[in-house]
């Protein structure tokens, strides 16, 4: 089941609706429909309807036209490229490809907003909720969370960025950058104090599914101590996470189930971004952020000439094309290649279809995330294109073993390394990693780029571990320059605090 459609309705900002009066007690008479934040959230649904304004932001992919956060995540990685109807099909995605983007791009200006706008809407319940019950208890935990992930999103993509836990006083103050390190230490605070309000997994209702779980937060918790090197403290949250193995988590058996519609919220899935289908033809569609679909999936699809033959697949807009890079670096047993691409001679061979290249395509088509002709409907004159409601898998088990390993690896725990990864691998039938050192952790990384392609973590890994240089310098990757986005123009120009000086090494 979906989360609701709250978030269509839900409008955080006081409104104040002009009044004309000629009683002179005009000026004591609060106008109607006017929302004081000091008073808005003191009953639990008024805070649950103000955190379901901040569950939107990890949906908005058209806050800012084509602006998805797992998209611009992904496009520097060397498994996609931007593909589309060529370079100025939405500019923003293929500079992101081409390492030619600027603080100008409208993506990242975009990615950096939407954080930022979830924070502000967790900031807003965390401040004025009061934990008088326990359900608001809860609420205030899993925003607590929301803006843990938030501020993870923008430090791993920006560094420094300003640390902002209440309300600007005034349209005009600025706040500087604050050092990583110190957000790193406001995440886990946020996560540890959330860890303790939030149920497992398994407590939830199946409507309320959606909602951050105990799981999730340790998850994230583990996933910044290990971006900050401190091994010890990832693998004791990571403890946690795998603790509840076989009781309300664990891997699902059938990897090419992993990203569809059918396994949303299942066993392996602790967080997830969520859409609907709101039955849109062309005649009806907004193309703004009240579009609650995954037009995306749409997006992804594969470019026509296409005919997806017996595979399921039907035709796209053509971005996000896999390389051919990824391709080769499955082993032809690893089940997980079919699940995640093939190539246009497998769509003719195995499925009786036909694919002609297009731009930035090489010859392969994605399998993973992409327009499956049952996940999306044209019932009731809907627009099939319109309608896909497939939800991105945001923190998922198998990562949560992948870090574990990475963690006990950098903790010279080899033995426990290895258990991890192996779980991994058998669940796809592959035969364990026996290796220590060097060759246990190149391991770790191939099986990250495997098991987690299309999933937005490739580029980040490549950077934290010092391998971008080597993996994607070919691509336009310059060292010193493009392990950060560039802090967006418009902070630059309305924060007094963040000036050209200020900003990311390169730009």
């Amino acid at each position: 089941m979906k989360k609701n459609n709250l978030f269509k309705y839900i409008l955080i900002v006081g409104l104040s609706i002009a009044a004309i009066s000629c009683s002179s007690d005009f000026l004591e008479v609060k106008p109607f429909g006017k929302t004081d934040t000091d008073t808005y959230y003191s009953t639990d649904q008024e805070v649950e309807y103000a955190l379901t304004a901040a569950y939107d932001m990890l949906h908005s992919d058209q806050l800012r036209g084509w602006s998805s956060t797992l998209f611009i995540k992904q496009l520097p990685a060397d498994d996609t490229n931007c593909g589309g109807g060529g370079e100025s099909d939405q500019a923003q995605y293929q500079k992101l490809d081409n390492f030619q983007w600027e603080a100008e791009n409208e993506g990242i200006t975009a990615y950096y907003s939407t954080n930022y706008f979830g924070i502000y809407r967790c900031n807003q319940i965390i401040i004025n909720a009061k934990p008088e019950t326990a359900l608001r208890k809860r609420m205030i935990a899993e925003a607590k969370f929301l803006r843990a992930y938030f501020y993870f999103e923008l430090t791993t993509a920006f560094g420094d960025v300003p640390l902002r836990l209440e309300a600007a006083k005034n349209l005009t103050e600025g706040m500087a950058r604050t050092p990583k390190a110190k957000v790193y230490e406001q995440i886990v605070t946020d996560l540890t104090e959330a860890i303790v309000d939030l149920p497992y997994k398994g407590d939830y209702s199946v409507a309320d599914r959606f909602r951050v779980n105990k799981q999730a937060a340790q998850a994230l918790l583990g996933k910044t101590y290990l971006f900050a090197k401190d091994y010890p403290k990832a693998i004791l949250a990571f403890k946690d996470v795998i603790a509840r193995e076989g009781i309300d988590l664990g891997l699902i058996a059938d990897f090419s189930k992993i990203t569809r519609a059918e396994s949303e919220f299942g066993k392996e899935s602790l967080l997830e971004a969520s859409f609907i289908s709101e039955n849109r033809n062309w005649g009806n569609a907004s193309w703004d952020r009240n579009a609650n679909d995954n037009r995306h999936l749409q997006l992804w699809g594969p470019r026509g000439p296409f005919n997806g033959g017996t595979s399921g697949i039907r035709d796209g807009w053509g971005f996000n094309p896999p390389t051919r890079k990824i391709y080769d670096a499955y082993e032809a047993n690893d089940p997980r290649r079919a699940a995640t691409v093939i190539t246009k001679e497998e769509l003719a061979t195995n499925f009786g279809g036909e694919f002609i290249d297009g731009w930035d395509t090489e010859g392969c088509i994605r399998t993973k995330y992409t327009t499956f002709l049952a996940e999306t409907s044209d019932e009731n004159g809907n627009t099939p294109e319109l309608n896909y409601s497939t939800n991105w898998r945001l923190i998922r088990y198998a990562d949560v073993l992948l870090m574990a390993a990475e963690a006990y690896h950098k903790d010279n725990k080899d033995n426990e390394a290895r258990i991890e990864l192996n779980k991994v691998r058998a669940r796809v039938g592959l035969a364990p990693i026996t290796a220590s050192g060097t060759a246990l952790f190149d391991a770790i990384v191939k099986e990250r780029q495997l098991e987690l392609a299309y999933e937005g973590f490739r580029f980040w890994d490549l950077v934290r571990w010092g391998l971008a240089q080597q993996e994607l310098s070919s691509l336009g990757f310059v060292k010193g320059k493009h392990e950060l986005f560039p802090i967006p123009l418009n902070e630059i120009n309305g924060n007094v605090l963040i000036g050209p000086e200020n900003q990311n090494p390169g730009y």
